[in-house]
């Protein structure tokens, strides 16, 4: 999947997470054969049981597909790679490599630090451990960047490429990885701080 395909469908997902639907279910997707988006809408929804019921009578929001994978079992191993590689590779972005350029300018070991740190978040985000990550909040750590929506979408873009270089199949970083990253409620700890 092309990092801009990705985005367009977080940017979808987002939309449609923090709107909700007028009562029809509404499914977004990335078509696997032309790359484009297409939305459908569906008039009946099938339930666990096999049995059809009117899409009015769904739940009003729409989520993506579930998680497939159990992500503490199938990733966590990996959490400390992935975290290195998104921080070497934001430090030599040009979008992203001045704001790195002060932790760079302190050495491999203060470099070290934060890849520790940020692996610790992550295996906090996403439940695979509670309490290892006692850094700064995310509005403190980001005070005074003034990060822009457009900044954050290429961040997440910058962590889709990262974990699908470490083999992360595309599906399990639109539904799995995802989710939280576009979750208005956390994106709004980074953006604009």
């Amino acid at each position: 999947m092309k990092i801009t395909n990705f985005l367009l469908t977080l940017s979808v997902a987002a939309t449609v997470a923090a709107c909700g639907t007028d009562g029809e279910s509404t499914t977004d997707a990335t078509d696997s054969n032309t790359g484009n988006a297409t939305t459908e809408n569906a008039t009946d929804a099938t339930t666990d049981a096999g049995t059809e019921t009117d899409a009015s009578e769904t739940d009003d929001t729409t989520a993506g597909p579930a998680c497939a994978v159990d992500i503490c079992a199938t990733y966590g191993a990996a959490v400390p790679q992935v975290s290195s590689d998104i921080v070497d590779a934001a430090a030599t972005d040009p979008m992203f490599m001045d704001d790195f350029a002060p932790l760079v300018a302190q050495g491999d070991a203060a470099v070290q630090a934060f890849k520790d740190s940020l692996t610790n978040f992550i295996s906090d985000a996403y439940g695979c451990s509670s309490g290892l990550y006692t850094g700064p909040t995310m509005e403190e750590s980001h005070a005074g960047l003034g990060i822009t929506q457009e900044e954050y979408d290429a961040f997440i873009g910058l962590i889709a490429g990262v974990l699908s270089n470490n083999g992360v199949p595309d599906e399990d970083i639109a539904n799995c990885f995802a989710p939280p990253l576009v979750d208005p409620a956390f994106a709004n700890t980074i953006i604009g701080q």
